[in-house]
């Protein structure tokens, strides 16, 4: 057996990082930093394919169709991530599925990962359709689970997005909307690929904050749909309300109080003066986005 790279590793090897094993640490550390700092420019390159993504999965949502993230290993780790930063408290439309499932061991995962048809299996078992739509993260774009995922996700005809590192694989021809960000090679060959997650991660940041804000989580710069779970929450809230109206501590409370601890409800009742069954109203009538509501609410004052 030959002790050669094989050509996949040549090929991936930086050119500028040959000697990065002879650096002095700080030095070495600033190379590093420095791709860093180019992945950043590397995602930005694909900003118009992002924003597709996040207004495609918006509409998907915001029609009552669900969006559902899918990966293997280290990216169905992410999408597990991704969902639960987005929705601590359970969100029926916003979807992780990771091959193996997130409790099995890495065995497991690795023997899910490999299998085709379970890629398809798990979609079925969630109903996937056609009103749905598929986020699918792979480096690679050659992971058999995630081939099954996407297959079924086209044969029923939904829209689907791929974030991968390679923007000529076959699985790109299966996506509407295809992002591949150019990060380039890897600082150490055979090391995980942590540009290309970096990369990943920064996509799907910006995926779960557009999806915030354009759901109706976010007013202004403040996230106003967090629920009173336990007391750091309610602190939370209250901050929230104060930050948002200007008014004082015990105003706010009163406000959550009245609101049945609901955040847009109490903005918008401090800011309106609506009662809560008319805020409760006014906001469900505006798929709970507080911006609109307040519109509205300043509209039917000025008419009135």
């Amino acid at each position: 057996m030959s002790n050669k790279p094989n050509g996949s590793v040549m090929e991936r090897r930086h050119t500028e990082t040959a000697d990065i094993d002879r650096l002095a640490t700080q030095d070495m550390l600033a190379l590093i930093n420095r791709e860093d700092q180019a992945v950043v420019n590397a995602t930005g390159a694909c900003l118009p394919e992002i924003a597709r993504l996040v207004d495609n999965a918006s509409a998907t949502l915001n029609r009552g169709g669900r969006v559902v993230i899918v990966g293997a290993g280290a990216s169905g780790r992410a999408a597990l991530q991704m969902v639960a930063d987005f929705a601590p408290d359970a969100h029926p439309q916003l979807i992780g599925l990771m091959a193996g499932g997130a409790e099995a061991k890495r065995q497991d995962q690795e023997k899910a990962a490999a299998n085709y048809a379970l890629g398809v299996a798990d979609l079925q078992a969630i109903r996937f359709g056609h009103q749905d739509m598929l986020v699918a993260l792979s480096v690679s774009g050659k992971t058999p689970w995630m081939w099954g995922a996407l297959r079924h996700a086209w044969s029923v005809g939904a829209c689907i997005a791929l974030l991968s590192h390679a923007r000529e694989s076959e699985a790109a021809q299966m996506a509407d909307i295809v992002i591949a960000p150019e990060t380039g090679a890897e600082v150490i060959a055979g090391f995980n690929e942590p540009k290309a997650r970096l990369a990943q991660q920064q996509i799907l940041n910006m995926l779960a904050s557009g999806l915030a804000i354009r759901t109706g989580r976010v007013y202004s710069n403040l996230r106003v749909d967090l629920k009173p779970d336990n007391m750091h929450w309610i602190e939370r809230q209250i901050a929230l309300v104060m930050a948002a109206t200007q008014c004082n501590r015990e105003q706010a409370k009163s406000a959550l109080a009245a609101s049945d601890n609901d955040c847009r409800t109490a903005i918008l009742m401090q800011l309106t003066g609506l009662n809560n069954a008319k805020a409760q109203d006014l906001l469900a009538e505006n798929h709970q986005s507080l911006r609109i509501a307040l519109q509205e609410a300043k509209l039917h004052l000025v008419e009135a």
